[in-house]
C-alpha cells in the first residue's frame, strides 16, 4: 500500500472504527443496564424473601379469611377507619417482616378523601422491563376469598424471580361511590402509562371463593385481548378440575364494569377479570376452602405462564 493511501486509510478508517466501537459499547451498556437491577441489594432482598416463600396452602388461606371476615369485615369505601385498617394490615403482611416485599404506597385523591394503592414488586430477570400485574380490590366488603388468594399468590412467588417482573397491586377503588376516572385501578394504570412502563397484562381477582363444590371460573376481557383470555383459561385448566370459560366483550362494555380490570381497560391496558361462579350444594355455610385452594393454585399457574413466555 502506498504511503499516501495508508495515511488516508488511517485518517478515515481509524475514526470510523472508533465510532463503531463506541456505538457498540453504548448499546451493550444499555442492554446490560436493562438486565441488571437498579437496587444493589436486590439479590439479598430476594434471598431473604425466599425464606418466607410457601406453596399455596389451606393454612394461609384460612388465616387470611379469619382476619378478613372478622376484624376487617367492614372495609367498604364508606367506612374510612375500616379501610385504613385493612390497608395497614395488607402492607404489613406483604412487607419485609412477613412475606418479604418492599411495599410502595401510591397515593391519590378522590372527592374529599385521600386513598392509596399498595404495590409489592417481584423484579424479573432477562425481561424485567415487561410487567405482569396481579390486582385485587381491598375496599370491597365480601371479597374475602379474592384478597386471601392474592396474599397466598404473593407468598408462593416470594423471592423467586421470573423472566418478567410481577407486581402485586391492592387497589382502593371505591366502586360506584367514586367516578370511574378517580378509582384506584384507573389512577394506577394511568401512572404506568405516563411512565412508559411495559404492562404486558393484568390479572384481576374480582370475585374468588364461594360456598359450593360446583363452581365455574370465568375469565373475561376485551375482544382485542382474546390471547390473554384464552391463555388464562388454558393454563388454569391444566392444573384445576374447575370448569373454566372465557368471555369477550367490547371495550365499552368491559371498561364500564366496577372491577379493577375495568380500570385498566379504560386506560387501554390489557386486563383479564377472574370471577368464580359457585352453586351452593347441601347445607354448607361459608366459603369452601378446598375449592378456594384449587382455584388459587390454578391462578398461580396462569401467573407463572404469563411471566415466563
Amino acid at each position: 500500500m502506498k504511503e499516501g493511501a495508508l495515511i488516508r486509510f488511517l485518517l478515515v478508517g481509524l475514526p470510523s472504527g472508533l465510532l463503531v466501537l463506541g456505538v457498540g459499547a453504548m448499546f451493550y451498556s444499555q442492554i446490560q443496564a436493562e438486565k441488571e437491577p437498579a437496587d444493589p441489594n436486590e439479590a439479598i432482598r430476594l434471598e431473604a424473601a425466599s425464606l418466607q416463600q410457601r406453596p399455596v396452602g389451606e393454612e394461609d388461606l384460612s388465616r387470611s379469611l379469619t382476619i378478613l371476615s372478622g376484624q376487617l369485615a367492614d372495609r367498604s369505601f364508606a367506612n374510612a377507619e375500616g379501610l385504613e385498617k385493612t390497608a395497614f394490615w395488607l402492607e404489613s403482611t406483604l412487607g419485609g417482616g412477613n412475606i418479604g416485599y418492599v411495599v410502595e404506597r401510591h397515593g391519590f385523591e378522590t372527592p374529599g378523601r385521600e386513598l392509596r394503592n399498595l404495590i409489592a414488586e417481584l423484579p424479573g430477570r432477562d425481561r424485567r422491563k415487561e410487567i405482569i400485574v396481579v390486582g385485587v380490590r381491598y375496599d370491597e366488603t365480601g371479597a374475602d376469598g379474592s384478597i386471601a388468594a392474592f396474599l397466598a399468590l404473593a407468598r408462593a412467588l416470594a423471592g423467586e424471580a421470573q423472566q418478567r417482573t410481577i407486581r402485586f397491586v391492592a387497589f382502593a377503588d371505591g366502586g360506584n361511590a367514586v367516578p370511574a376516572e378517580q378509582r384506584g385501578s384507573y389512577q394506577y394504570a394511568m401512572r404506568c402509562r405516563s411512565r412508559g412502563e411495559a404492562i404486558i397484562a393484568m390479572l384481576s381477582l374480582d370475585a374468588i371463593g364461594g360456598p359450593g363444590q360446583e363452581s365455574r371460573v370465568v375469565f373475561s376481557g376485551e375482544e382485542s385481548e382474546r390471547y390473554f383470555v384464552d391463555a388464562a383459561q388454558g393454563a388454569f385448566s391444566t392444573v384445576s378440575s374447575r370448569r373454566a370459560s372465557g368471555i369477550l366483550s367490547s371495550r365499552e362494555a368491559f371498561s364500564s364494569g366496577e372491577g379493577a380490570a375495568a380500570g385498566f381497560a379504560r386506560a387501554e391496558l390489557a386486563a383479564v377479570s377472574v370471577v368464580e361462579e359457585s352453586q351452593p350444594t347441601g347445607p354448607m355455610v361459608g366459603m369452601n376452602l378446598e375449592v378456594l385452594l384449587e382455584v388459587t393454585r390454578g391462578l398461580e399457574t396462569i401467573i407463572r405462564v404469563w411471566a415466563n413466555p
